[in-house]
């Protein structure tokens, strides 16, 4: 697996898009994706995965609310598309920990996690990265 992207990924300063809200909660992510990681090395019981994969899914609604927010308020003008985007990786999202749920062993939730979260980081490191040419020059 060490040649997966979710591996590989570290946070940059690069991925800010200039605004303090969301580029915390991008950072976040990152790290996240990090104590996933050795969460799932360590074969941490499922239990502990599954309540980690829920406040996720908490912490992502937020988050999309907020780049959302983000979007109209700069005239980001593929908003809808974007907002396309976030309604699949939450449905998606959702699948994943309700297959966690019905898991039998820890592989299924190590694969189940892992495409989620690099979906996700992808998502940050390349579609949220359009919005930074609509950022306000003090922003930015």
């Amino acid at each position: 697996m060490s040649g997966n992207a979710l591996w590989q990924y570290r946070w940059s300063d690069d991925f800010a898009l200039g605004d303090p809200i969301v580029d915390a909660q991008h950072r976040a992510f990152f790290e996240e994706a990090a104590a996933l990681r050795s969460a799932l090395a360590s074969e941490e019981p499922k239990d502990e995965i599954v309540a980690y994969c829920t406040a996720f899914i908490a912490n992502l609604r937020a988050h999309f609310a907020d780049e959302e927010q983000l979007m109209a308020r700069i005239g980001f003008p593929a908003l809808a598309v974007h907002r396309q985007e976030h309604e699949r990786l939450l449905a998606r999202t959702e699948e994943v920990v309700a297959g966690i749920h019905a898991a039998d062993c820890l592989i299924d939730c190590l694969l189940g996690t892992h495409a989620l979260m690099e979906a996700l980081v992808e998502h940050v490191a390349n579609q949220d990265m359009r919005l930074k040419s609509f950022m306000p020059r003090q922003c930015a």
